[in-house]
């Protein structure tokens, strides 16, 4: 369904199972017009940035106490559950988020209504799908028993947290944020509150598991009070229209697919580290992604307005499409750097500091790790370009190659460097990957230079440089002093860049879009 068809389509007729909805309290425009509210628009990301900050670091706080009790075994077991409860994404997300935001944005709010419930059951749906998937896979496998009850006990969490992501999505639509950032910042606080007495009373594997349970339990049960009690359109049809979810996923489908490619290129290293190595390189490497992760956690965050204020913006308005996609890029790049130049020097007396020594040799895969992530970081904001112009069906098969490629590198290195090779081949496929989608968005999208090069290759110059210097220097000077040096000149040199490429007008073409 395109966007236009949205816009043109006549108001469907009454639906008496539609939560009370007051129509004076809907003005005409409005929700095109929060939708496309910069300033909203900021304050949602401000809101999902500072609670990602909070998650970010009782969940690092938790890992560390985790990682420290469990045996090597254990970690690996726990690491590798979660990572394969990651890969379940492919079948719990299929891209249908972002496939009905425009549907979630029009002025009708029965219709809002309607599409709310029919996607929320959806995602429903596809949770517990996953979690079947997900156990299924552990015991045709025949992996360790202790394995195998990890998941059945985990994977709870995929089921709580589908339908949870779909109420933000239904949030995001409006700029209206606030509640999910607390849900969700509550939800880890009385996980980190579990794992903390779990190490205490009971450190066992199978109670470290059950605390992100009780976290989305939180977060979806805070969510669902919210959605009830919102007004103007946000709140669900109390009927399921399930003849919905066939537009949906077909709209979804090109994206969906593409998705579903991206998390597999991203977390199939992790399961044939577990079939080529030992489950303790999977603990190993798996704190390399600890880092990453958090990364990859502040991108989501961003993505989710950015995405939203890109859907608002085309077709009519293709200078403001632009102007997001060149500011959402120097921002995301110019985060990927300071990431990299703060971490890659400091990278042995970080990991040390935190997990133990036994982790340390894991040093140079977690640097690459987050150089991937900043890489990851542009990857999904060309997902988000494409799926807001509706190109999404390019990019499946730019996320096909690159799942072959790092399976084909993972295969290859991991025999000869372990945990390092699987790295490796995780950094050279982003990169790849990378290269070849901003290529197809440009040979797509006729919008010129949406992706400001010049300040991403002078961060990437810079971000190289300092972390050259920091790894000599950090040989004499203490390593927080090192790591605070490299991102002060990283965001010296970033921040004109940052405003430059925010008011560089530039040339752009008119879009045409048909109508049919």
């Amino acid at each position: 369904m395109s966007l236009e068809s949205v816009a043109q389509a006549g108001p469907p007729p009454p639906d008496p199972t539609v939560a009370e909805i007051d129509p004076a309290a809907v003005r005409p425009g409005q929700a095109a017009s929060e939708a496309s509210d910069g300033r909203a628009a900021a304050k949602a990301t401000g809101a999902m940035l500072a609670s990602r900050l909070v998650i970010a670091a009782l969940g690092w706080t938790g890992s560390v106490i985790i990682a420290r009790i469990l045996s090597p075994e254990a970690w690996g077991h726990y690491t590798f559950v979660f990572a394969l409860l990651g890969l379940m994404a492919i079948f719990t997300d299929l891209g249908v988020g972002r496939a009905v935001m425009a549907q979630l944005i029009v002025d009708d709010p029965e219709e809002v209504a309607r599409t709310s419930s029919a996607f929320i059951a959806l995602r429903l749906l596809l949770g517990l799908g996953g979690y079947v998937i997900a156990l299924a896979y552990v015991v045709i496998l025949q992996y360790p028993g202790d394995v195998i009850r990890a998941t059945a006990l985990a994977g709870l969490v995929i089921v709580f947290a589908t339908p949870g992501h779909a109420l933000t999505v239904v949030y995001q639509s409006r700029h209206r944020l606030m509640l999910s950032a607390i849900a969700e910042s509550l939800g880890q606080a009385l996980q980190l509150a579990i794992t903390i007495a779990a190490a205490i009373v009971a450190p066992y594997l199978l109670i470290f598991v059950l605390a992100p349970v009780v976290n989305e339990v939180l977060a979806l049960s805070m969510k669902t009070v919210g959605i009830a009690r919102r007004d103007g359109g946000l709140r669900p049809s109390r009927h399921v229209e399930f003849a919905r979810w066939r537009s949906m996923l077909l709209d979804a489908a090109p994206l969906a697919i593409g998705f579903a490619l991206t998390i597999a290129l991203q977390k199939v290293d992790m399961l044939l580290l577990s079939v080529l190595d030992t489950f303790d390189a999977v603990g190993i490497y798996g704190i390399g992604y600890k880092f990453s992760d958090i990364l990859d956690t502040f991108v989501l965050a961003a993505a989710g307005p950015i995405a939203t204020l890109l859907v608002a913006a085309w077709p009519d308005e293709p200078g403001v499409f632009r102007q997001k996609c060149r500011t959402a890029g120097a921002a995301l790049g110019t985060g990927g750097a300071l990431a990299v130049a703060a971490f890659w020097p400091s990278a042995p007396q970080v990991i040390g500091l935190l997990y133990g020594d036994r982790f340390v040799v894991g040093a140079f895969a977690a640097r690459l790790l987050v150089l991937g992530a900043s890489l990851t970081a542009l990857i999904v904001l060309g997902i988000y370009l494409l799926a807001s112009a509706g190109h999404a069906r390019s990019y499946p098969l730019v996320a096909l190659g690159g799942l072959v490629l790092n399976v084909v590198l993972n295969l290859l290195l991991i025999p000869h460097l372990s945990y390092d090779g699987a790295a490796i081949a995780t950094v050279a496929t982003l990169g790849a990957v990378l290269v070849v989608l901003w290529v197809v968005i440009i040979r797509t999208v006729p919008i010129i230079g949406m992706l400001p090069l010049g300040t991403l290759s002078t961060l990437a110059v810079v971000c190289a440089a300092v972390c050259l210097g920091g790894t000599v220097l950090v040989r004499w000077v203490p390593w927080p002093v090192v790591s605070v040096m490299t991102a002060l000149i990283v965001a010296a040199v970033a921040l004109p860049l940052l405003r430059a490429s925010a008011r560089t007008p530039g040339r752009h073409t008119k879009v045409q879009v048909s109508k049919s």
